[in-house]
């Protein structure tokens, strides 16, 4: 049998886990993650009402059952049509 095939795996493998319980400590349990926090609640509003997910009653056929209460006035076509130009004057729209 050869033996020397498994021990160079079975080195690998303990090195693999030696690496691992170093490098855990180091990053720590508290890292940032990808994304950002969220933000303040005005915020998470204020985003949620510029990007609404849900269908718009003037463009599409009304379906009641479709917009929770806290959405069931979606902003008016002309309010739509600005917040991109007014939050990015620089672009000259």
């Amino acid at each position: 049998m050869n033996f020397s095939r498994s021990k160079a795996n079975g080195d690998f493998f303990v090195a693999l886990v030696v690496a691992s319980a170093m490098l855990i400590p180091a990053v720590g349990c508290r890292s940032r993650g990808l994304l950002p926090p969220a933000g303040p609640i005005d915020r998470q509003q204020a985003t949620a009402v510029v990007h609404d997910p849900y269908p718009l009653d003037d463009i599409a056929p009304t379906d009641q059952g479709a917009r929770p209460p806290s959405f069931q006035r979606p902003l008016p076509e002309p309010v739509r049509n600005r917040i991109f130009p007014d939050a990015m004057p620089w672009l000259g729209r």
